[in-house]
């Protein structure tokens, strides 16, 4: 790859990133369709967020993804939101249009996607675990698509009650938060037809960590998701598979969010098998082909 004052940069910020494969992916896809583009990870501390937004506008960047612990906090930045991200309040994606910065979040749809492909529907009862900016915008994404009655679990309660009184004034869902124990999980799983982890237990390089013990006490028809995708199968899936319950791992929801930024950022069509075979190969050890 050549770079020169034509390439054209594009990044993405958080903390920890050393799990991302959102670099790869990018690049790899630069690299398929022969665009003088090139993606970097910046692993951002919590006092230079202003900062770094001042420098994506001063050195020229297109545009940036922005993940754990920012989604929320880079608002604060931004020029202006996209319809959802205003609704959301979480960003997951900034273009940089002559030096405004423009928010958008592409969590919920590329969620919503990636559980279309796996054959899944949202349901009329869904367990949330975990209430941060990711969250956010998968369940005003479920609650938009029919879902009538949300549990939103959290470490933290306030946060929980936060998130439910979001959904329960911006759409037709009831909501009750509380806090994430055996015993609060354990009761709201029972009548659940969708478990999300949207939480980053489980994520490299603390694999081997799970939210939850066990499904015994959930319905046989009941959908696992995991937002993770560094692993693949987190112990949160395995636990899903060996109780026999249907599965979807993180994997394409990451690949469709990703499409979609580039769709923003640069306006173009990715090829997204491609990019699947790309991160699946990756999560496999296999590497990647970019003929």
């Amino acid at each position: 790859m050549t770079c020169d004052l034509e390439t054209r940069l594009l990044g993405i910020i958080g903390n920890p990133l050393a799990q991302s494969l959102s670099p790869l992916m990018h690049n790899a896809v630069f690299k398929r369709l022969g665009l003088n583009c090139l993606y970097l990870p910046f692993e951002v501390s919590d006092g230079s967020l202003g900062r770094v937004l001042d420098a994506v506008k001063v050195l020229g960047f297109v545009g940036i993804n922005v993940t754990i612990p920012y989604k929320t906090k880079v608002i604060d930045y931004l020029d202006e939101l996209s319809a959802e991200a205003k609704v959301c309040q979480a960003v997951n994606c900034i273009k940089n249009e002559q030096g405004r910065l423009i928010g958008y979040n592409t969590d919920g749809q590329g969620y919503m996607q990636a559980l279309a492909e796996a054959g899944a529907v949202p349901g009329r009862q869904s367990v949330l675990i975990g209430a941060g900016g990711a969250a956010r915008s998968v369940a005003y994404s479920l609650a938009a698509n029919g879902c009538q009655t949300m549990d939103i679990l959290d470490i933290d309660l306030h946060r929980a009650e936060e998130l439910a009184e979001f959904i329960s004034n911006a759409a037709d869902c009831r909501t009750r938060p509380g806090t994430m124990t055996p015993g609060h999980f354990a009761a709201a799983a029972a009548e659940a037809d969708l478990i999300i982890n949207c939480s980053p237990i489980g994520m490299m390089p603390h694999a081997d960590k799970s939210p939850v013990d066990s499904f015994s006490a959930v319905k046989p028809h009941v959908v696992i998701c995991d937002l993770i995708y560094n692993p693949p199968e987190t112990i949160f899936i395995q636990l899903g598979r060996k109780r026999g319950l249907k599965t979807i791992d993180g994997t394409a929801m990451f690949v469709h969010q990703g499409a979609l930024t580039l769709e923003i950022i640069l306006g173009i069509t990715p090829p997204l098998a491609f990019m699947k075979e790309v991160v699946s190969n990756q999560l496999a050890g296999k590497g990647f082909n970019t003929n």
